[in-house]
């Protein structure tokens, strides 16, 4: 019998109270949608302390009782490290269950995976899930894009043909050198846009030949899973519009996401500042709701830097309603005329298409995800120069776009339309079978 092992590091942790991001969610509906019917089976490997589906055996590796959300960088690499041992450890010391022969191998992280270069020459396939290309965010978070990812990687094939690669600091090596074996190594490599698949055959196309590369690379957008399909409860949402003085003439503004100096939050605010500075906001009740959490590592800090930004704001009011599980979004969803993705960088955009199928027009920063999802009657798309250059030309769309309100309203019905015509549950079938594909 077929068996597919998935191995997360954020798989196995109760994603309604847990800031994990876009990549731990997709793993978490991955893992429900995989329903084996007899024909293979389904073994998940997480360090979360709960089984995410009851039809699949799961093992709990690398656990951290205190949990991942409050690891600063050096310790979220040393947890790296022993997650990719203890994974690497359980399936090949289970070899005689686990044949490479009948065992499709699905790694939902690059940075937190398995070692593939082991389990590759043990005989396993192995498809990737690419939630986060690791340089091109390491490049734009902490080089401030100062190069071209190609250029990066291809400074590290060079270190790496001279040897010199070995001594540069774990945390590099999680960043490059696993990005790399995650290619070489993957049968399958699956992205959500086709952005981040050009971007990809562009910094690793001589590692194995750019036509192989082009055959490996599948492009899935995830789309809205079940969960995110049902009707919000208008009584709480009644009662939010009353809590936050929310009237027919209010402006009401939402973001959504964890809050994290790659999603752009502050530009936003800058935006908004800017527009109460020139008078461009005159006569306007306007309401932005900056729905999630601070991220793991550099999160904490930065949430400190956009409530500051908030707070020197006076005339739009600012909510900051924390966390929401599936219903709080629905509801908080409902309350909103225009949804705002300012993200520096963005892999996908989940929330980009939870707002879409809400019936919400966006306005969104040029990121790979909603290059593939928004069309443009849902919505409208501001390319950053460069962040500096960002808030004006952000105050300047959103300002257009809350001037007609009806036309939100069109723009809304469009957006809700694309996205129904992007169930996660197609994905997650094209998914399963491209692994056990693999196997035959």
């Amino acid at each position: 019998m077929r068996k597919l092992v998935f191995i997360g590091s954020h798989l196995g942790y109760p994603m309604d109270r847990t800031p994990l991001g876009g990549g731990a969610m997709v793993g978490l509906q991955l893992a429900r949608h995989w329903v084996p019917d007899g024909t293979w089976e389904l073994v998940v490997l997480g360090s979360g302390p709960e089984a995410p589906s009851a039809a699949a055996e799961y093992a709990r590796l690398a656990p951290r009782p205190e949990g991942l959300v409050e690891l600063g960088e050096l310790a979220y690499a040393r947890f790296c490290r022993e997650f990719e041992r203890e994974t690497t450890e359980w399936v090949l010391s289970r070899r005689d269950r686990l044949r490479p022969s009948d065992t499709a191998i699905v790694v939902n992280d690059i940075s937190e995976g398995p070692d593939l270069e082991a389990l590759s020459a043990a005989g396993y396939r192995i498809l990737s899930l690419w939630h986060v290309d690791v340089v091109d965010y390491f490049n734009k978070l902490y080089l401030r894009r100062l190069v071209a990812p190609e250029r990066l990687t291809r400074l590290h094939e060079r270190l790496r043909a001279a040897g010199v690669e070995r001594v540069l600091p774990d945390v590099l090596s999680l960043v490059f050198e696993k990005q790399r074996e995650t290619v070489a190594r993957s049968r399958r490599i699956v992205v959500p846009s086709s952005a981040m698949a050009d971007t990809i055959l562009r910094c690793y196309g001589g590692v194995v030949g750019e036509e192989e590369l082009r055959r490996r690379i599948a492009v899935i957008p995830w789309g809205v899973w079940a969960e995110d399909a049902g009707p919000a409860d208008s009584n709480r949402a009644e009662e939010l519009r009353d809590y936050h003085e929310i009237g027919p003439e209010t402006v009401v503004l939402m973001t959504l996401s964890r809050i994290s100096p790659e999603k752009g939050i502050h530009l936003l605010l800058e935006a908004l500042r800017l527009l109460e500075a020139d008078g461009r906001l005159a006569g306007r009740d306007v309401r932005l709701f900056i729905c999630g959490e601070p991220a793991f590592m550099m999160g904490q800090a930065y949430h400190k830097k956009v409530k500051a930004a908030a707070a020197r704001l006076k005339q739009v009011k600012v909510v900051f309603p924390g966390y929401l599980d599936a219903e709080g979004k629905r509801v908080h969803l409902s309350l909103a005329d225009l949804f705002v993705s300012p993200s520096v960088h963005e892999s996908y955009g989940l929330n980009v298409v939870e707002a879409m199928h809400a019936g919400l027009p966006v306005l969104a920063s040029d990121h790979y995800g909603v290059r593939d999802t928004l069309p443009p009657e849902a919505g409208r798309l501001v390319h950053y120069p460069s962040p500096k250059k960002a808030p004006p030309l952000l105050a300047a769309a959103l300002l257009e776009m809350i001037s007609d309100r009806e036309r939100l309203k069109t723009m809304g019905a469009a957006a809700r339309e694309a996205a129904e015509a992007m169930p996660f549950s197609a994905a997650a079938e094209a998914v399963r079978l491209a692994a056990l594909g693999m196997i035959g």
